[in-house]
């Protein structure tokens, strides 16, 4: 089965601790269609993996200002075809 996988990296205002990196890791991962999330609170940075045919661009975007407020994109690709086996 293929997928086509969209990336996300995020520069956030401010991540104030590691329990708030953990805590906006699981929020993003419970939100369908962001497959993975990863949170660097000394560097501020969210980057998230998602199938943009289960949530789109912007709705990923929106997902992630809601947890740091202000927030800037600051680099997004695919990932042509990633083979999934189950």
């Amino acid at each position: 089965m293929h997928k086509n996988i969209k990336e996300m990296t995020l520069k956030l205002g401010e991540i104030s601790c590691t329990g708030c990196a953990q805590d906006m890791e699981k929020i993003l991962l419970e939100t369908e269609g962001i497959l993975d999330a990863s949170a660097d609170y000394k560097n501020d940075v969210i980057h998230i993996k998602y199938d943009p045919a289960l949530i789109d661009r912007e709705k990923a975007y929106m997902a992630i200002k809601k947890l740091g407020g202000v927030c800037k994109i600051i680099s997004e690709h695919g990932l042509a075809q990633i083979c999934l086996v189950f």
